[in-house]
């Protein structure tokens, strides 16, 4: 049988998440009370917010790691600045550029990993096709999947994000390959499966909620179904026999 010449994974909500519990604003909350600060919730909840706002006017300059780190440091400051008077302790910026990291470090999901080793097991390649900036690859890389995708196609290179062709395009252009010789993992109905549908890419859409699926969508609840899925037989027609009838 024919393999998927490679089979590519949404990144965001399908190999990778950010956290939920404790949420970044309680775990900031925690985090400024260890250091020995004792200031109203709302001080710090509107500190964090604005340190949003910053990284968010920002991030999407950065190209390296040194970028990266200078945009944590440049943000701790925000924070820290926002915060006002914190009485006899002085926050430290660093401390608190480490904390900020991991209110919000990103989470591989725990079936990611035994998805990608089954499709990189069958000899198929395991990409990412994921819209995001040029953190995508420094994100991956901290969370040692980088070495394990391969290409890693994201909006910020491309110039597109899904759902438009072009990124698709992109995709199986970065492996010398058709649409249809591809296969994408995805958790967006439009982006991921309405997007990979019109250009005519088969797709199966992850659904760990157990959402019902609309008619045709070829569907998992777990990335390990899906990437079996993509390596089966039928592959070539997953969520497309409807769409391209």
């Amino acid at each position: 049988m024919a393999y998927p010449a490679a089979v590519f994974f949404d990144a965001y909500g399908t190999l990778i998440h950010f956290p939920a519990d404790p949420s970044p604003f309680d775990y900031m909350a925690d985090a400024v009370r260890r250091a020995g600060v004792d200031l109203p919730r709302e001080r710090l909840d509107g500190a964090l917010q604005a340190e949003m706002r910053y990284f968010k006017a920002h991030f999407s300059a950065v190209r390296t790691s040194e970028d990266f780190q200078r945009l944590k440091l440049d943000d701790a400051r925000v924070y820290v600045t926002e915060l006002g008077d914190t009485g006899p302790v002085r926050l430290d910026v660093a401390q608190m550029a480490a904390e900020l990291h991991e209110a919000f470090a990103t989470r591989v999901l725990p079936d990611a990993l035994p998805a990608i080793e089954v499709v990189r097991a069958a000899g198929v390649r395991a990409g990412v096709l994921s819209n995001y900036s040029y953190l995508l690859p420094l994100v991956l890389e901290g969370l040692g999947l980088a070495e394990r995708l391969d290409p890693i196609v994201f909006s910020a290179a491309v110039g597109a994000e899904k759902p438009d062709r072009r990124i698709f395009e992109a995709a199986a252009a970065a492996i010398g390959a058709a649409l249809a010789d591809c296969v994408l993992i995805g958790d967006d109905l439009e982006n991921d499966v309405a997007g990979a549908r019109r250009c005519g890419m088969p797709v199966v859409w992850i659904a760990r909620d157990g959402a019902t699926a609309p008619p045709g969508v070829a569907t998992a609840r777990d990335l390990a179904d899906a990437a079996r899925m993509a390596l089966a037989p039928g592959w070539r027609s997953l969520s497309l026999a409807e769409s391209l009838a």
